[in-house]
Order: structure tokens, then sequence, then C-alpha cells
């Protein structure tokens, strides 16, 4: 279907609640002001691993102003995290697993009364042994965080398809290297935040900014040990998510018990140094890749080892060390592959999912050392790609099945655009090109319920309501289920609007992660409205002697395909829809999953756990200052396949910040800690971050075709492109002045380095 056939899909729409957020109309979790309401905070434990003997709080009570104080001890379910199998958290502990970790809350009349009551608890501690490398905790007799995991490994994940050893000794090159991706902050602009209510039925309201308000319904239900049923969860305007608010805080279950202590309202916003400190950051990881390739550059075998400092909990690490093998077998034919990926427990601040979610380190590894095999051999990194990239159809050795796949486009329109033939190998000029490519699941099946749902209600004016359990977090969900309905209603984006994420009146739904929303909600959101349009089409079809199949809805009307004449606008059609017969309401609702995915046998790993994947190119132009060592990313070029492109807008939007964060993970974004286990920068005074004046010119080559599982097409866009930036920004620094970065992140120094080193071996 071309675009012209596309009333609203294809074309830019701004997003519905941007003139919201634009004029300050949008309420955020620190805009929330309700009747008696306290302010509550959090007390962190000052060290990295203690036992919590005792809590006394009596001095802090005796303030005047402070209303309640609750501790480990208050808390009375059962722990809670992500996955049923690895639930670690309680919210309030009794010990305490990394500095910071919250051992009591207060709720006071105002935050200045709160702080004040933080000091005036006095907590006596058993301060326990620590750890804080995972190569350290996983050895014999080390500190043991959580006496059910041995060796302090949480996730323990291992992939071995083909005969990776037959496959080496097939190759006729075999290459090993060693690659470390450091530890950075989302860097959310807004702070984490909750406002909680216990109402006298015995009832907990929570808005929160949330990516999975579901999420945190089960969770708090959990630790209060209630039924879910007695936990509403209001989704607020999120600041900013990336991954760090898929899962439930400490601040959440505070909060709830804070509000039934005192039976008023409690709100608890996180200050920047504990938003940075105490919520969730990117796995730093360590891979080691080796990889098999004949003379032409063909991969015959491949085989990683990863290990990633989970940090004090759980969270989300089995998917991601899952994400960080399984994202490998995507954008190439790899015939032998095996993985062992361990994610390991330290007394440092926890880890969780970031955008991207494990592919981004593993995708490091591999595009800086096919680059590197590349030079060995005296191929084009660009036509080693090409050589191995998947196509459509292919199955990969671990059960992945690509229903749509243009990566060979990607890699021929990308380098096209950038000049690669051009620019790439001038010696002298310091300045390079690179290239990484990769590919990412468009939602990936990692539990029993994974589909989405949505209601379409049309109102007798003609007016539409979607009612959605998606979670929009900035990305954009909210308007694109409005696009979509308003493409099948044939009325104006402006006409629908959208209710969504609160536990209480919307579908449920898993939350925003793993690129799932546009394929999911943007599918179930056709079915609803089509049983919406085919209630009201059956109508127009009597009133207009026409048959149901020849009816058109486009620009607020129902019309005779062929005769636009005849035709009947669309609220007054919504009136005579309401009053047939003995009147109905014009309601339609949608749930959607794929039906082609296959959650991976336990044993063998076969299965293939997305409807669709995503692939891209990247390629990034850099210029090296040989004196300094700073470095300038000069443009980036994008080849991206993200199926038919629903809105340029959002997608531009989405090029630009994977861009921009790529080049923050390249030189800037880094979390430092002290031996301890102390986070040492834990604001943005010195965790930097790019601004607009670090970002580069972009292109984008969109050379996707519709796929055919996707809304209209689509495919995800939201963290696909990210992998690949920091590999091409490196493999363009090599090819500038000759320094290979393993170790991040880029910094001046480590280029002087190499170019010492390069010298110092020229005179050798």
């Amino acid at each position: 279907m071309s675009s012209e056939a596309f009333s609203q899909i294809g074309r830019g729409q701004p997003q519905i609640d941007g003139l919201a957020k634009a004029t300050g109309g949008a309420k955020f979790v620190a805009d929330l002001e309700l009747p008696r309401m306290l302010i509550g905070k959090l007390l962190g434990s000052p060290h990295p691993h203690a036992r919590v003997l005792n809590v006394d709080a009596s001095k802090a009570l005796a303030l005047k102003g402070v209303k309640a104080v609750v501790t480990g001890e208050d808390v009375p379910g059962k722990k809670y995290g992500v996955f049923v199998s690895r639930m670690d958290e309680t919210g309030l502990t009794k010990k305490a697993r990394y500095i910071g970790d919250t051992v009591a809350a207060v709720a006071a009349v105002d935050e200045e009364t709160a702080l004040a009551a933080l000091d005036l608890i006095e907590v006596d501690y058993e301060v326990l042994p620590a750890v804080f490398e995972p190569e350290e905790a996983m050895k014999e007799g080390a500190p043991q965080l959580h006496d059910e995991y041995v060796h302090n490994v949480v996730a323990d994940t291992h992939y071995d398809f083909g005969n990776v050893e037959e496959g080496f000794r097939q190759s006729d090159h075999i290459r090993e290297d060693r690659f470390y991706m450091q530890s950075n902050s989302h860097g959310c602009m807004e702070p984490r935040g909750v406002v909680a209510t216990y109402d006298v039925s015995g009832k907990f309201t929570l808005w929160t900014s949330t990516q999975s308000p579901f999420q945190q319904r089960r969770d708090v239900a959990r630790a209060l040990n209630i039924p879910a049923s007695k936990i509403r969860v209001i989704k607020t305007y999120v600041g900013g998510g990336f991954g760090s608010r898929m899962d439930t805080h400490p601040s959440h279950v505070a909060a709830a018990l804070l509000a039934r202590k005192t039976a008023r309202p409690v709100k608890i916003i996180l200050s920047r140094e504990e938003e940075m400190g105490i919520t969730r950051r990117r796995a730093p990881m360590t891979v080691y890749v080796k990889t098999g390739v004949k003379k032409d550059g063909a991969i015959m075998a491949q085989q990683l080892r990863a290990m990633a400092d989970g940090g004090a909990y759980a969270c989300t690490s089995i998917l991601m060390m899952y994400n960080a093998g399984l994202t490998c077998m995507i954008p190439y034919r790899i015939p032998h592959f095996k993985y062992d990926g361990y994610q390991v427990y330290t007394n440092k601040a926890v880890t969780g999912p970031f955008r991207g979610h494990g592919a981004n380190q593993p995708r490091y590894a591999v595009e800086c050392q096919l680059d590197m095999i590349a030079e060995d051999l005296g191929l084009d990194p660009a036509a080693v790609r090409l050589r191995n990239a998947s196509q459509t159809g292919d199955t990969t050795i671990s059960g992945l099945h690509f229903v749509s796949c243009e990566l060979s486009r990607s890699i021929e329109e990308g380098t096209r655009q950038a000049g690669w033939t051009e620019k790439r190998g001038q010696k002298g000029t310091n300045r390079g090109l690179g290239i990484a490519c990769g590919g990412f699941v468009c939602g990936a099946r990692i539990a029993g319920h994974s589909a989405s749902a949505i209601f379409v209600q049309v109102n007798e004016d003609g007016g539409v309501t979607v009612i959605s359990g998606a979670s929009d977090i900035g990305q954009g969900c909210d308007s694109l289920v409005a696009q979509i309905a308003a493409e099948e209603l044939g009325v104006p984006t402006s006409d629908v609007s959208v209710i969504a994420a609160d536990t209480e009146t919307t579908p449920i739904d898993n939350g925003s992660f793993s690129s799932r929303v546009t394929f999911y909600a943007g599918n179930a959101t056709i079915l609803a409205a089509r049983q919406v349009k085919q209630m009201m089409a059956e109508i127009a079809a009597s009133l207009l002697e026409a048959s149901a199949e020849d009816l058109v809805f486009r620009d607020r009307k129902v019309f005779v395909q062929g005769s636009p004449d005849r035709s009947i606008p669309f609220g007054q059609l919504a009136k005579a829809t309401e009053a047939f017969g003995h009147g109905r309401l014009i309601i339609g609702q949608g749930q959607w999953a794929p039906t082609n995915t296959q959650f991976p046998d336990k044993t063998t790993k076969w299965g293939n756990i997305s409807g669709s994947y995503s692939f891209s190119t990247q390629i990034a132009e850099v210029e090296v200052d040989r004196e300094t060592g700073e470095v300038k990313v000069l443009g980036v070029t994008i080849g991206d396949d993200c199926g038919r492109v629903l809105n340029p807008l959002s997608v531009a939007g989405q090029v630009q910040g994977s861009v921009a964060m790529g080049v923050g993970h390249a030189f800037m974004e880094h979390l430092v800690f002290a031996d301890n286990g102390q986070l040492l920068n834990p604001t943005f005074l010195d965790f930097k971050m790019p601004t607009t004046l670090d970002c580069p010119p972009m292109k984008l080559v969109e050379v996707g075709r519709p796929d055919p599982i996707g809304p209209y097409g689509a495919k995800e866009i939201g963290e696909g492109l990210l992998i690949t930036a920091v590999p091409a920004i490196c493999n363009a620094i090599y090819d500038a002045v000759g320094v290979r970065i393993t170790e991040l992140p880029i910094t001046p120094e480590k280029i002087l380095r190499g170019l010492e080193e390069q010298r110092r071996r020229e005179k050798q």
C-alpha cells in the first residue's frame, strides 16, 4: 500500500501532548498537590554491606512536624522483583547491600523537617565484608550478598549452537580480543517520584513516573502482602525513562507504608544525587570475543564470554544476559555460536535496563573486532559486513526468524550516502569513517502474558477516545495510537483523545520496554478501531444504500468509493449508530501479540522471541586532533530498516536521541566509584552528558519495506539505532589515526597514549 493511500500514516505529526509539555500544562509527580500532603524522605545506609541491628527513631519522631518513620520491620510482605525467579528486594531492607540502600523513611510536614529528621534517626549496623568487582565476587570465600546465589552469580546464561570448535577449525583466520564498556546513568531530567494515598476502604493509590504501572502494582502488593486489586497505580507524565523506570523502587514501598501509617498523602521526590546513586544504571561489562572467518571474511564461528557487574540486586539480570548473547545472532549469519554470560552481585548501586538492554556491550565488541579482522585480511569493513548480512527469510542457528530484513540495503545506501569509498582511509588527514551494524527485537516475548490491549470508543459527536495500557515515557506512544485510530476512522488526530496507563481503568499492559509498544499496541489499536469501523459501516451502508465493503472513512466523513458525493459526516453517523434499534455504545476492543513467536526452549534455547526484527547501519565520520587527543564527530549517516515509517517526526526524534546518547556513551558518561563502592560523580556537574553543541549533523536513509506483521508494516526504531553508535565512532577513530579503543569511555588521554605507542613501535 502506497503512502498516498493513507490520510494520517506516513505524515509528520507533533505529539498530542506536545503543547501541554511546552506550556507547562503537563503535570509531573513533583507538580501534584493533595490536601494535607506530607513530604517523605529516604534514609540510606552509609555502608556498602551491613546488617541493620536496630533503628531508633525516637528523636526523629519527637521533632515537631514529623508524622511517621518506617523501617524494614514495617514491611509485612514478600520479596519482589521483575522476574519471579529473581525476587530479592523488599523496599526497605534489614541488610544493606550498597551505599544508599534504603533502611528507613520519614514523613513530615515539609521537606526541611523531613531532612532534619533523617539526621536524628539512629541506626546500629553490623558492618560486613564487601566486594566490588565481579571477578572477585565469584571467588571462593567472597562475601555473599544473597545466600541463594552461589559465588554471587545471579544470572548464568549459556548458548551453544552448532559446533563452535568445528567452525574454528574451518576458519582461515581467528582473532581473540577483550573489550570493556563502562557504567553510565540514564540521565533523566526528572528525578524519580511518587505520591501515595491510603483511603478508608483500605485501598492505595500511587501516582508515579513509571514505564510499567502494572509491574509497580504487582511489586507493591507483594511487599505489603495485600491483593493487587487493593492498589491503583497511575502513570504521570515522565521526564525521561530509557529503561530506568521499568521496575519498582524503594520509594514506592516507603510512600505506601507512610501513607497508611499517617492516613495522609505522602510525596517522595528523589534528589539528583539519589536519582543517580540509588535507582538504576547501565551494567558495566567485560566481553571476550573470539571470531573465526574465511579469507573472504565469511564468519564461520563466534564465541563470547560476557561478565557484567550487576550491583546489589537482580533487577532484570537474566533478561540482560539473555539479550547480550541473543542479539549477537541478529545482524549476521553465524553458523556456529557459543556464549557464556554471567551477571554477578557486587556491593555497588543496582544495574538495570537501559536503552538497548544488554545488546550495547557485545555489539561494541563484535563490531570493533570485525574491523580488526577486516584489516588483518586486507578487506573493506563494509564489504565484510555485506558478505555476512542477514536476509529476509533467514532463520538463525538459534531459531530467530526474519520475516523482513533490509540490512544489505542499509549497508549499501548508508555507505553511498556517507561517501565511504571517497573518504575512508585518507592517510594524513586525521579524519576517518567507521561503520557498525546491528539488529534488535520488536518486543521480546519474555513471559506468558505479553499482549497489548486497546479500547476505542466513538462518542456521539464523532470524537474518539482511545483507552490504552501502554506507557508514554516521551517516545510518543499515546500519539501513535491516536494516529492509528484516526487513520482507521478517517478523522484527524486532533479528534482523538487518549486515556492511558492507569491500572484501574485501562487494560493490562506489560509496559514500555524491549521496543515493543509500536508493534504491540499499534496492532491492537488497528483491531479495536476496525471493530468500531465495522459497526459504523453497517449503519452507513443502509443510510447510503451501498455495500459496507465499498465505504471509505476519510476527512471526517464516510462515503461510497468512487462516489465521494454520496457521503455522511462522521459525527452524524456516530449519532445514527448509537440510535440504531434500542441504542448502543460504539466501542471496540483489540488485543494483540505475535503468533509467530516461540518461547525459547529451556534446554536447547531454540526459539523465535520476537515477531519481527529491525536492522540498521551507522557510519560515523570523525576528526582527531593529534596534539590534544580531542575527537570531533563531524557527522553520522544511518541506513535504517524500521519497516514503514508511521510518523517521520517521531522517527527523526529517535534518530537524534540515539546519536546524542551514543556520543555521550562513547566520550563522556562514566559513573565512577571509590574503592568502598561510593559513587563519586552523582550530579550533572561531575557526570557529563552531551549538549546540542556536541551532537553532529545526522543523515537518515530509510531503506525498509513494510513488514508483514508490524502495524501498517512498521518495526521498532527506539533502541536498535543506539547499539551501533559507539562502535561506529570507535572504528572511525581507528581509521583516522590508527588508535584502537578497547575500553570505554574514549578520552584524550587514551588517544594520546595510543599515538605515543605508535611512535614507539615505528622507532623499533
